[in-house]
């Protein structure tokens, strides 16, 4: 009840006193409502398997970037990553979702909710992905991707509060010390190499993202100075808190584009939209590096279109099915949404480094000759996750 007061206190003040303000609370029932035209998990177990399949693609999508490696410029995999996301979410669209904008009451002007979504999610994706090139993954990854775990998951179970609480915020919690865990490994992991190898440098392998949610290519290096001024790492840190809080907002607008009544968008309109937005933001602001437009610091060489066109059809083809990875994934995360709440499978969703180190360990040999204490820290970051994992499985039904 004081959850329902805090919410409803806060929606209705005017805006723009806050964020949620913008979100407004759209709560309602999804069993009062009749069956969409478009296809949605019916039953809850259904729901939380397509929920963890958005883990596993989350988790799993990147090793296409390690694919590519650096033939490929990090511009240019992106794009074509950007590319793959919007032709998965229209064969989606037409295929599962029925090619229906929401149901016969749809208030369209939701869509703009969806571009919002994926407006900020291509600028936090991009700052993350800068973030760990310029500070390294074991600074970044807490700031951002932990910063967007802890709001983002608050944020969406204000807009969509679904779900047993008591459960949802310890297993966030839970996730959120798996994140930590996971960036302090490799950080521990990055300091042994370097002090084997000084040539090697961070860059190698502290700079590998393990977030399913992130687009950097880790073979690729910051175009800037080596040691960053004082001033310039503040700047860093900074870029990467904003970018955690960005990445955080996604989710809750979503959240709100495909709310639970006769208005709200089909999930599958609504991820084209999120898609759509979040590759023309990410296109204009790789386009502005190249032109000295830079909103950010540049990741990789500067590059041009022509580069781009003469690059062989099989490393365009790494992006493409990158971005296809990530968006089964991100349709599978909305989708199971709107039966196990938005708020539990953006969380679960997020707990998706767990198979991204599976792949680090098992394929790529990350820690072999690790030192022991970074083993001690994943063997934690599993425990939390699988500790995370159940207790957002319960929440719905406990």
């Amino acid at each position: 009840h004081t959850l329902s007061f805090i919410v409803d206190a806060v929606a209705s003040l005017p805006p723009p006193v806050g964020l949620v303000v913008c979100l407004r609370r759209t709560m309602a029932d999804a069993d009062t409502l009749p069956k969409p035209p478009w296809w949605e998990p019916e039953s809850f177990g259904l729901a939380l398997v397509v929920a963890l399949v958005s883990t596993a693609c989350w988790g799993s999508w990147s090793n296409t970037a390690k694919a590519a490696g650096d033939r490929v410029n990090f511009a240019h995999y992106y794009t074509d990553f950007c590319l793959g996301t919007v032709l998965t979410g229209i064969v989606f669209w037409l295929t599962l979702g029925q090619a229906k904008f929401g149901r016969e009451e749809v208030d369209l002007a939701k869509t703009g909710f969806a571009l919002a979504a994926g407006a900020v999610f291509g600028v936090a994706n991009l700052l993350l992905t800068t973030g760990i090139a310029l500070v390294g993954l074991s600074i970044a990854f807490p700031l951002c991707i932990g910063t967007g775990l802890v709001l983002g998951t608050i944020l969406t179970y204000l807009i969509d509060p679904v779900g047993n609480p008591a459960l949802i915020f310890p297993g966030v919690l839970c996730a959120l010390l798996g994140v930590l865990a996971n960036a302090h490994a490799y950080g521990l992991l990055a300091k042994s190499r370097k002090s084997a190898d000084p040539e090697e440098g961070e860059s190698t392998s502290e700079a590998e993202p393990t977030n399913s949610n992130s687009t950097s290519d880790e073979s690729t290096e910051p175009d800037i100075s080596s040691a960053p001024a004082p001033k310039g790492a503040v700047r860093n840190i900074i870029m990467c808190l904003i970018g955690g809080v960005l990445m955080s907002l996604w989710s809750p607008l979503n959240a709100n584009a495909v709310s639970r009544t006769e208005d709200g968008l089909s999930p599958y309109w609504s991820f084209v939209c999120f898609c759509v937005a979040s590759m023309v933001v990410g296109v204009a602001i790789l386009g502005g590096q190249q032109c000295g437009l830079a909103v950010m610091p540049r990741v990789g060489p500067i590059t041009n279109i022509k580069e781009y066109f003469s690059i062989s059809p099989m490393l365009h083809g790494w992006g493409l099915l990158g971005g296809c990875i990530w968006a089964i994934g991100t349709t599978s995360n909305v989708v199971s949404g709107t039966t196990v709440g938005f708020a539990t499978s953006y969380a679960l969703g997020q707990t998706a480094p767990i198979v991204a180190v599976c792949w680090g360990l098992a394929w790529y040999r990350e820690f072999t000759g690790a030192p022991r204490k970074a083993s001690m820290y994943l063997a934690a970051m599993f425990v939390f996750f699988i500790v995370a994992i159940t207790l957002l499985c319960l929440s719905r039904v406990v």
